[in-house]
């Protein structure tokens, strides 16, 4: 974990780094959080660090149990729900993307989609370009309240996928992709909301796969 340098803002660097050391596993599932120490180790005050948990408790990757603060650990029933929401949630993005689609936005995917044919089956970049295409269309919705709630999600996601998994397992998930690239082109946009459906059901069902592995 890093130290805070700058001196404004300090409660949002504060919760970037701590952010950063429980999504890189360097503060591990269960892991309980003491505020002095944490403040100690970043060079700031407590009260600093008590802003930055209690976003973190927000974004739910920390959790009060017994009085104290823990990183949060997720169960298969955790994984299921984020998976059902983020699904209905996809649904909808990917409907509202394509009454707002703009030349820049089909740029966007299909440049991700080029980049993804290049990456390697086992490469850390096929999760992050996965990311990046779902949240092409997410933005493409223009919905506020959709975006910041994908956005908690998507953090959840991919928090779930390394902490359960390891985070280096990625279903295959370019011809989805392609498809729904294709659908959303042509405006099909009940076509286009059941493969984004089936995808992350599909999505789901290799996370469970490789945690009961």
């Amino acid at each position: 974990m890093g130290k805070i340098i700058k001196s404004e803002s300090l409660h949002l660097q504060a919760y970037h780094l701590i952010k950063e050391a429980i999504m890189e596993g360097n503060l591990k599932p269960a892991e309980r959080v003491v505020e002095a120490k944490v403040a100690s180790k970043l060079g700031t005050s407590r009260g600093t660090v008590r802003e930055a948990i209690r976003m973190l408790t927000q974004d739910g990757l920390l959790i009060y149990n017994d009085g104290f603060v823990k990183v949060y650990e997720p169960t298969v029933e955790d994984v299921v729900d984020i998976f059902e929401c983020r699904e209905s949630l996809e649904v909808l993005a990917v409907r509202l993307a394509i009454k707002n689609l703009t030349d820049e936005v089909k740029e966007s995917l299909a440049h991700n989609l080029q980049e993804t044919k290049k990456v390697k089956p086992d490469s850390p970049e096929l999760g992050q370009l996965d990311q990046q295409f779902h949240t092409i269309i997410t933005e493409a919705s223009n919905n506020g309240q959709l975006i910041k709630l994908l956005e908690v999600i998507k953090v959840k996601t991919h928090y779930m996928r390394k902490s359960m998994v390891g985070g280096s397992f990625y279903p295959s998930f370019i011809e989805d992709h392609e498809q729904i690239y294709e659908l959303m082109l042509s405006g099909n946009e009940e076509e286009a909301a059941n493969l984004m459906s089936i995808h992350i059901k599909k999505a789901l069902e290799g996370v469970l796969m490789h945690i009961k592995s």
